[in-house]
């Protein structure tokens, strides 16, 4: 059957395939016009087909063996459209919309039940959509608490406070995911600081925290606070910035829940321990919460930030619960991949 859609109608990635698909028949159609030829003239066969069935009671004797006859006649000029389409390797669907989802068409809804629903893949596009809004990176995107193996941390390694690496990671991931569940926006509501040694898996319970807050729609930033220098560095050097410092800073400073990952891996310096103090100081004067991992204990990172940092992380541990991930969950997944 022919291409048929109401531009009107087909709306966002729907409408974009039918385009593609237009400009994929009128290339073939063009490159090889045999079978522009017989595609158009077996169209013309179908309607005419269509018009005699829909009035086949009124039809005459004769008349009932022109459509049989009719029916035959296309059914031979099919076969050979197929056989023109196989010779010149061109697939049978050439003139279907290539859909990224089956099920909706790329509408983004299904009907169902006499009502339209959501469809996964639009969901899906959504929760993409503000994982990149929320800066979250790419390796982080499927962290979930739900898929989270916390079989990785070790049960036969004791922490200080007496629990093993496994207990001590269940009890930090509870109070993570509890962080989430219990958030208000109206409500002063208490954040982390995640210690822990590389490899332990602060970044990808960060992510976890990230994915859980799209699902309660809470809005979030992530960011490495090494980049966050150089995103602002590099404001300095352009004419025209697409952001300067002040739009930078507002972003991170009024956004509902910021995630800091690896606090401590930037040159210390002035201006580092300047930058810091202001998001930290902004955010506790407007009670807002801070996810924040770091490698080193709080008396090594207020050390490397030589300006204002007893004021920085004062605010800092009233701001947020102090909790220390032990393990080296990295190492274990590259041996379970190496052995697999």
């Amino acid at each position: 059957m022919p291409l048929q859609f109401n531009s009107n109608k087909s709306q966002g990635k729907a409408r974009e395939k039918y385009m593609e698909a237009e400009k994929r028949i009128k290339k073939i159609h063009n490159q090889y016009p045999d079978v522009e030829q017989a595609y158009s003239y077996l169209n013309s066969l179908k309607r005419e087909y269509k018009m005699l069935k829909v009035s086949l009671f009124n039809l005459e004797k004769d008349n009932e063996n022109t459509a049989e006859e009719l029916k035959k006649e296309i059914k031979q000029l099919e076969d050979h459209y197929h056989e023109l389409l196989k010779n010149h390797n061109i697939p049978l669907d050439y003139k279907e919309p290539t859909w990224d989802c089956e099920k909706c068409h790329d509408t983004g809804r299904i009907y169902r039940n006499n009502q339209y629903l959501v469809c996964s893949c639009a969901k899906n596009d959504l929760r993409k959509r503000k994982q990149k809004n929320g800066n979250l990176p790419q390796h982080l995107h499927s962290a979930t608490f739900a898929n989270a193996n916390l079989n990785y941390y070790e049960a036969d390694l004791v922490t200080g406070s007496g629990m093993n690496y496994r207990e001590n990671a269940q009890k930090i991931y509870s109070l993570a995911s509890s962080f989430v569940q219990k958030y208000n926006s109206d409500a002063i509501s208490q954040g982390l600081i995640i210690e822990g040694p590389i490899g332990s898996g602060k970044s990808y319970l960060l992510g976890c925290i990230a994915n859980a807050l799209i699902d309660r729609g809470i809005h979030f930033r992530y960011i490495v606070y090494s980049d966050l220098l150089q995103q602002i560095r590099s404001t300095y050097n352009q004419d025209s910035p697409e952001a300067d410092e002040k739009q930078i800073l507002n972003t991170v400073q009024q956004i509902p829940v910021l995630l800091i990952d690896d606090l401590g891996t930037e040159k210390a310096t002035e201006f580092a321990s300047s930058t810091l103090y202001q998001i930290i100081d902004h955010r506790y004067r407007e009670e807002k919460p801070i996810i924040l991992s770091t490698n080193y204990s709080i008396k090594n990172l207020k050390n490397r930030f030589p300006v204002m940092g007893e004021r920085i992380f004062q605010r800092l541990l009233e701001m947020n619960k102090y909790l220390e991930l032990a393990g080296n969950v990295r190492v274990k997944k590259i041996e379970e991949r190496q052995e697999a």
